[in-house]
């Protein structure tokens, strides 16, 4: 997989061109539902990886290249096959692509690095920003995300709150469930969830479930159950949409190549 992949329809933000910033599999989590199956390796910043980041001309340089290929392009989204604020140099990549272009610039995120203030900054450079959050408490985050060690769930989730007050949130919440690992979306998951929303105060919910079964033995939540998840998140936190995010029809029952699931992670924005 190279730096830039599609562009690919997105269920929001139009033609995304998405951008994986970083070396391949490389994160601060290892989350039980991930397509992509075991991380290669799990750091706790971007001083742990000794492989080379793509630099910010060689991104911009593609991204010039493919903009000239495709006449229509409506987000420029930092995504892909890990974390992508593992890259040290994302703020003053997102500078370089913002002196050439004014598609705006979106950033999906574990959230893990925010906390960060340099990956803080970058973020609140981007033009909208889809953080994730599947955990309100830290025994629900350690099982479901299996974080690198010092990574505080708390801390996460004011960093993306703070956020929330200056750059459009769009928060992602993954339900799942598992006899291994448990699940999140127990009354008691759910409450702690709803509470950090409720701090966040994000501009967006949006709920989704696995639609492929990942390596890990984790199920998908029934539509009946994410919509009642809604329901009650919809009434203990008024004034924030929270939306159930549509499964793809014709999902294939099995692990996902790493560009599939980056496109397939920007069909369902």
């Amino acid at each position: 997989m190279g730096i830039i992949y599609g562009p690919v329809p997105s269920r929001r933000l139009g033609m995304s061109l998405g951008i994986d910033p970083i070396p391949r599999l490389i994160c601060t989590f290892d989350c039980t539902y991930c397509q992509l199956g075991r991380k290669r390796l799990k750091v706790r910043g971007p001083e742990e990886v000794a492989e080379p980041f793509p630099s910010p001309d060689e991104i911009a340089d593609e991204i010039k290249t493919a903009l000239k290929k495709y006449e229509h392009i409506d987000y420029i989204t930092f995504s892909g096959s890990g974390e992508p604020t593992l890259n040290p140099r994302l703020g003053e990549t997102i500078e370089k692509i913002r002196a050439f272009t004014s598609i705006p610039i979106a950033l999906i995120t574990n959230s893990s690095l925010l906390t960060r203030p340099d990956v803080f900054d970058a973020a609140a450079n981007c033009d909208l920003v889809l953080p994730t959050l599947d955990a309100g408490d830290r025994d629900t985050f350690v099982r479901i995300n299996r974080p690198a060690l010092g990574f505080d769930i708390d801390e996460i989730a004011e960093a993306i709150g703070r956020l929330a007050r200056v750059v459009p949130i769009w928060l992602e919440v993954m339900l799942v469930q598992s006899d291994k690992y448990g699940s999140n979306t127990s009354k008691e998951a759910v409450a702690g969830i709803i509470e950090k929303i409720r701090m966040i105060r994000p501009h967006e919910v949006n709920l989704n479930t696995c639609v492929r079964p990942p390596e890990e033995p984790i199920d998908p939540v029934p539509e009946e159950e994410l919509e009642e998840i809604r329901a009650r998140m919809e009434a203990e936190i008024p004034g924030i949409p929270i939306v159930v995010v549509p499964k793809r029809a014709g999902s294939q029952s099995k692990l996902l190549r790493e560009e599939e699931v980056s496109a397939e992670i920007l069909r369902i924005l």
